[in-house]
Parts: C-alpha cells; sequence; structure tokens
C-alpha cells in the first residue's frame, strides 16, 4: 500500500504515516524492511524523526527478538546509552548483570559505581568499589570505562 500511495498516487509520507509504516513493520518482524522506511524517511522524504519513530525503531528490534542472549558488548552498549539519557535505575540493573556476565573488567565496576553515584546512591556506589578491590580487580590507569563495552 505504501509503495502504491507513493509511486500510483503521488502522495508525500508525513509523520504520522512513518509511524503507521514502523508499528507495522515491528507486529511484522518486518526489521530490514523497517529500518529501510526509517532511513527513506530522513534521506528521501525529508520527514525529521521524532520520539514517535525511535520508539516504533525500539519496539522493531524488541518484537523481532535476539536468537541469543545479550553479550557484554550489547550490555555495555546500553549501559552507556543509560547513563548519556538518565536511566539510572535501568543501569544499575545492566551494570549488575554485567557484573555478572564479566567480573575481570574494571570499567563494568566503575560504570556501576558512577551510575549509583550520579542518582545520590553513595552506598551502592562505594559497594560497587569495594567489590572489585576485594575480587584483586584494579581499574586501568587512563582507561575509559566508555571503550570498555
Amino acid at each position: 500500500m505504501f509503495e502504491k500511495m507513493i509511486k500510483v498516487e503521488g502522495l508525500h509520507p508525513n509523520e504520522v504515516t512513518f509511524v503507521a509504516l514502523l508499528t507495522a513493520c515491528a507486529r511484522a518482524e518486518l526489521v530490514e524492511y523497517g529500518l529501510k522506511l526509517f532511513q527513506s524517511m530522513q534521506n528521501e522524504f525529508k520527514v525529521v524523526p521524532r520520539l514517535e519513530h525511535y520508539g516504533c525503531l525500539v519496539d522493531l528490534m524488541g518484537r523481532a527478538g535476539m536468537p541469543c542472549e545479550p553479550d557484554g558488548s550489547v550490555l555495555g552498549s546500553l549501559l552507556s546509552s543509560c547513563t548519556i539519557h538518565g536511566e539510572m535505575r535501568l543501569g544499575h540493573e545492566v551494570g549488575q548483570k554485567l557484573i555478572e556476565l564479566q567480573p575481570q573488567y574494571s570499567g563494568r565496576y566503575v560504570a556501576l559505581s558512577n551510575i549509583n553515584a550520579c542518582v545520590g546512591r553513595w552506598d551502592l556506589a562505594a559497594y560497587a568499589r569495594r567489590v572489585m578491590v576485594e575480587a584483586g580487580i584494579q581499574k586501568i590507569p587512563a582507561y575509559s570505562w566508555t571503550y570498555a563495552k
């Protein structure tokens, strides 16, 4: 229908059209087509993405699922995003999961400590650092945790 709307009818899609399209792709688990539509939205139709469009992308990816458990790299990216966007509660949960998955990486402890410090949970921030020290894990000097994904 979208192709017909564009090619046959000569109509120009707007923000609402793309929300409907991306939602339909999410429900049908058409990940590649949904991503293609999102790209065309910006590049071809000059429609600026809004929060609703990004929400549709998250829904698209979430419904498609992952064929495996997320690894440290995926969770590290999520942790960085949580920190950047102030999602400290989710960041704390992700940080704990990262420490379970990769207990030898100092950056995981530092990130969890920093997230807790950002929301004034000094007890949890100190606990993360203390666990790191007790496990004999040392922070690598001049090594940023954002690159420890």
